[in-house]
């Protein structure tokens, strides 16, 4: 029996990149346009020609002609969400089983989420969004080549050796063929975050305590104190000086309480005739000292210059949050600072997660600034910038020449600064930064093709993120029986699919776990959050893992006592998945072989071995690498494709 389709319906540079991705998943394709599309890649040309069906992807008729209401997923490319919106209201009434995902625009965001709520099975995609975490992890001035958060937990991903498995992880970058290759270890980092789903597990299984927030508080207000420039402490301590020189100045025959009164009601810019307050009928105005009347006019002096400035403040206020003006900033010279080059709603975005990260952010626009974040000519900024370095630039413009000879001038500039292009639809982006070298080529449908196609089969993309040339996706997977992560190990599903398990969430459970052990045991009910690449999601779809590639070569030294026996007996049963009783061979004081293992459970199982007094040794398991008992591996078993 044939497996349904899938329907691409607008062959844009979106669409054919989706194309080009979905051709390894094994699925028959179907395709929808208004015109005949100008192909890009001529075999796609050669195999997708003759089931491509023009017309309105509105219409029913035209749908029907393309098998839409067989088709097992429908993805809605076009450049314009309302098209993408009317043809996903006519899918869902022709086919109510199919999982379809509509592109669409930051302006849509309300709407989307209202349907997606109403409607299950439909996923709509932002572009914006998802190329805005790829170009703020670009942008990043920290040594971290990303951060993101996941169930309400902060992780970073960092270079360097592991040095406690408990709060880190290798990061599996897969590839296409073969077994996936350890890169980068993924550290936690950070503290909890708030989150409407309760709170997180940390990996120590502690709680935040009171004392520590209070720490935390105190963290940053000694912060914000050193922040704050020579000037504003001196104009602070002035107004100080002023305050207390003024109780004694107007103090007078009443006392303290008139110097008060008198001080804090120039100092407010309230009229007030401070020499009059002195004069009696007994005592006239040529009696007044010329301390009180110079003092008086001095102190009505900077009175009204601080109601002045408290007017101009609350001016400004108002015009940015009734008028929607606001005036660009000088940059904190304590933050480090990213320069964004146009972009419009795309830079709004990475301005946000930059901030989000305390970093200064200083937009440039040849437009006129939308008024929800100023902007200023390149020539503006640079002169701001005349003593203060940019971390990062990024030039997020429609036009590649235009963005590529913006970052070539600014790179000669700045040549420590990080530098992140836009190539909205260059395919060979990746190729393009290594080429020009110190700058991130980031493609917009690269990044976005992914995460279309991992949601038009079913999966919750978070978020997208690109490390060394590959694109990676943040995936939540909602674990039932039949599915092909259930039962198994986090080991077998990090080692063997080439994902990194980040979370997991039981079902019965409020809090989810961060950096699962290796050891525990996926089941059925559960949510699974995982980093992987196209390739390994593949994998995981068709069912093809790859097999154990590691053994270790163990040898029982000594003497066993009953309570040894037991102990050993037990650890080899429990890592191997074996019954006790199978353990004794290995106790004869040879040296034998394990079967096949994962990377992580055989290194886990040295270390209890080792704590035994037992010699062993991790080894890479070649082709006649093992087994139990034996030196020659057993076959792996196949594993059914998930549904």
């Amino acid at each position: 029996m044939a497996s349904p389709p899938v329907l691409v319906c607008g062959l844009g540079a979106m669409g054919q990149a989706c194309l080009q991705r979905l051709g390894r998943f094994d699925v028959p394709l179907r395709t929808i346009d208004l015109q005949r599309p100008s192909w890009r890649d001529p075999d796609l040309e050669q195999r997708l020609d003759s089931e491509l069906v023009l017309g309105d992807m509105r219409l029913p008729h035209v749908l029907r002609a393309a098998g839409a209401e067989q088709a097992r997923s429908v993805l809605l490319l076009s450049s314009l969400s309302t098209v993408n919106f009317e043809s996903a209201l006519q899918v869902r009434l022709l086919n109510p089983r199919a999982q379809i995902v509509v592109r669409s625009s930051s302006q849509q965001a309300d709407f989307a989420a209202l349907l997606e709520e109403k409607l299950p099975g439909i996923a709509v995609v932002d572009p914006v969004l998802l190329t805005a975490e790829a170009i703020t992890a670009a942008l990043r001035p920290s040594r971290q080549e990303a951060l993101f958060r996941v169930e309400g937990q902060a992780y970073g991903l960092s270079e360097g050796h592991m040095e406690d498995r408990r709060y880190q992880r290798a990061l599996q970058l897969g590839s296409a063929e073969g077994p996936p290759l350890l890169v980068t270890p993924l550290a936690l980092v950070g503290r909890p975050l708030p989150s409407a789903a309760g709170p997180v597990a940390q990996a120590g299984g502690q709680q935040e305590r009171p004392w520590t927030s209070w720490r935390r508080w105190r963290t940053q207000v000694q912060g914000w104190l050193r922040r704050r420039t020579p000037l504003q402490w001196v104009l602070t301590g002035s107004v100080l000086a002023l305050l207390l020189a003024g109780l004694r100045l107007f103090a007078g025959p009443h006392g303290w309480r008139q110097g008060v009164f008198v001080t804090l009601a120039l100092l407010k810019g309230e009229y007030v005739d401070a020499v009059a307050v002195f004069l009696t009928e007994e005592r006239s105005i040529g009696e007044a000292s010329g301390w009180l009347i110079g003092g008086s006019l001095l102190y009505a002096l900077v009175g009204t210059m601080l109601t002045s400035a408290l007017v101009a403040v609350i001016l400004e206020w108002l015009l940015r949050d009734r008028l929607g003006v606001r005036r660009p900033r000088t940059p904190r010279r304590d933050r480090p600072l990213v320069l964004l080059i146009e972009g419009g709603a795309l830079a709004d975005r990475v301005q946000q997660d930059l901030e989000r990260e305390r970093c200064g952010v200083l937009r440039v626009s040849e437009q006129d600034a939308s008024g929800t974040a100023p902007s200023l000519r390149l020539e503006e900024a640079l002169a701001l910038l005349a003593r203060q370095p940019a971390a990062g630039v990024g030039v997020l413009s429609a036009d590649l020449l235009g963005n590529l000879h913006t970052a070539l001038a600014l790179q000669q500039r700045w040549p420590q600064a990080r530098l992140a292009v836009l190539a909205a639809a260059m395919g060979a982006s990746q190729q393009l930064g290594d080429l020009l070298g110190g700058m991130t080529v980031i493609s917009t449908t690269d990044l976005v093709a992914d995460a279309i196609v991992a949601t038009a089969f079913g999966e919750v993309v978070l978020g997208v993120c690109r490390i060394r040339g590959v694109t990676l996706m943040l995936v939540r997977y909602s674990i039932s029986s039949d599915d092909t992560l259930c039962g198994r190990s986090i080991a077998r599903l990090d080692n063997g699919y080439g994902i990194t398990c980040i979370a997991l969430r039981r079902s019965r459970s409020a809090t989810a776990q961060a950096l699962p052990r290796a050891e525990t045991i996926v089941a059925a009910g559960d949510q699974l959050t995982v980093l992987a690449d196209l390739s390994a999601l593949r994998r995981v779809e068709l069912g093809r893992s790859n097999p154990p590639a590691w053994y270790l070569r163990l040898q029982v030294i000594g003497p066993l006592d009953s309570d040894r026996r037991f102990e050993i007996q037990q650890c080899l049963a429990r890592w191997l998945g074996r019954q006790p009783g199978e353990m004794l061979g290995l106790l004869d004081g040879a040296e034998h072989v394990s079967p096949r293992l994962d990377r992580d459970i055989s290194e886990l199982l040295a270390q209890d071995l080792h704590h035994l007094g037992v010699r062993c040794q991790v080894e890479a398991a070649g082709r006649d690498g093992g087994a139990l008992f034996s030196r020659e591996p057993g076959p792996a078993a196949p594993a059914p494709g998930r549904r």
